[in-house]
C-alpha cells in the first residue's frame, strides 16, 4: 500500500527528446483538494499511486481510496486485507465487522499490528499501526476501497482515519478527479512540459497535479501543487521522502546533496533500497516554480548511477 510498486525494475535508455512547456489544465487555484475538503484534508501529502487509487498521508495517519469495478463487494475487504499484509507482515491482527459512514453501516474491518497479539485492537500503548478497511458502494456500480493506518494505533490518529473514511465514503476523490484509466491525460505532463513516455515504460498516473511512470527498472513519480509556500513544499518534500522509505524496507539512511531539479539549484534526497536485481537508488526533490511545487522522485538500479535513466525525463541532474 502507500507508494507500493514506485520501485519498478528494467532498462529504459532511449534519451529524453526536447518537448515544448504546455498550460497547467485543471491546476486548482488554490490547492490540491476540493473547496469542501480543504479543512479536513489540510497538510495532507497526496501520494502517487495508481489511476484508480489514491493516498493521502495526513500526518499520523495515512488514508487510501480505491475505486474498484467489475469486482464484487464481497471481495473489497480481501483485496483490502491482501494490500494491508503486504504493507504491515503477516503480524497484522484483523477482525471483521462493520463500520457507520455516510449514513450507512458498511462490511468492514478493525486492524492492528502490535506485540501481544489480539489485545492490540484495543491497547496501542505496544502498536505500531492500527486502523480501519471498509467497503462501500460507489457510483457508477463500482466499489470504493476505503483503508487507513492510524500510527501506534493511538487514538487521535484513529479519530481522524474515521473522519477521513466518512469524507470518502461520502463523496469519493477529494481532489475531484475522475479515478479511470480512461481519465488519464495524455501525454504525462508537469505544468510548464510535456513528459515523454520511453519506449517499454507506460504511464499508470496521470492528471494535471500528479503521475507515476513506470519501466522495468526505473520509475518517475510527481506532484504538483498551488500556491507554492516554502514551509508546506519542505514538510510535503519530508513526509513524501518517508513515505517512499517506508515502502521500501531495509532503505538506507538519507542522504542530502547538491542537484539540480527542473534545471534549478536545489537539494535532493537520496537513498537506497535492496531489490532483487541489486541496490535500487532513488533520488527525490522539491522545487517552487513561480506559483507552483513539485515534487519529483526517480528510482532505477544504482549501477546506473551517475547518469539518470530516460524516464526521468530530465527532471534531476548534478551540478
Amino acid at each position: 500500500m502507500m507508494v507500493s510498486g514506485f520501485m519498478v525494475l528494467g532498462a529504459c535508455t532511449t534519451p529524453a527528446p526536447h518537448v515544448p512547456p504546455v498550460s497547467p489544465e485543471g491546476a486548482t487555484p488554490a490547492g490540491p483538494f476540493l473547496l469542501d475538503a480543504r479543512a479536513l484534508f489540510a497538510g495532507c501529502t497526496p501520494v502517487p499511486d495508481s489511476a484508480s487509487s489514491r493516498i493521502y498521508q495526513c500526518g499520523d495517519a495515512t488514508v487510501w481510496l480505491v475505486e474498484r469495478k467489475d469486482v464484487p463487494a464481497a471481495r473489497v475487504l480481501t483485496l483490502a486485507r491482501a494490500r494491508l499484509v503486504e504493507r504491515l507482515g503477516e503480524g497484522v491482527v484483523v477482525a471483521e465487522g462493520a463500520l457507520p459512514l455516510a449514513e450507512r453501516s458498511w462490511p468492514a474491518a478493525r486492524f492492528a499490528l502490535c506485540d501481544v497479539g489480539d489485545a492490540g485492537l484495543e491497547g496501542p500503548a505496544s502498536c505500531r499501526a492500527g486502523g480501519y478497511l471498509v467497503s462501500v458502494a460507489g457510483s457508477l456500480g463500482r466499489q470504493r476501497e476505503l483503508g487507513c493506518v492510524a500510527k501506534n494505533n493511538a487514538q487521535p490518529a484513529l479519530t481522524r482515519c474515521l473522519e477521513l473514511l466518512e469524507y470518502l465514503a461520502a463523496h469519493g476523490n477529494p481532489e475531484g478527479e475522475s479515478l479511470d484509466e480512461a481519465a488519464l491525460l495524455l501525454p504525462p505532463r508537469l505544468p510548464w512540459r510535456t513528459l515523454a513516455v520511453p519506449e517499454g515504460c507506460q504511464p499508470s498516473l496521470s492528471t494535471s497535479r500528479a503521475g507515476r511512470i513506470r519501466c522495468d527498472d526505473a520509475s518517475l513519480v510527481w506532484s504538483v501543487y498551488r500556491p507554492a509556500r516554502d514551509e508546506v513544499t519542505a514538510r510535503w518534500r519530508d513526509q513524501s521522502v518517508a513515505e517512499l522509505r517506508a515502502a521500501l524496507p531495509g532503505s538506507s539512511p538519507v542522504e542530502e546533496v547538491a542537484c539540480l531539479l527542473e534545471e534549478r539549484p536545489s537539494r535532493c534526497m537520496r537513498f537506497t533500497a535492496p531489490s532483487p536485481r541489486g541496490p535500487v537508488v532513488v533520488w527525490t526533490g522539491a522545487m517552487q516554480w513561480d506559483d507552483r511545487a513539485l515534487f519529483a522522485a526517480c528510482s532505477f538500479l544504482a549501477s546506473a548511477e551517475p547518469a539518470f535513466p530516460a524516464v526521468c525525463n530530465g527532471a534531476f541532474s548534478v551540478p
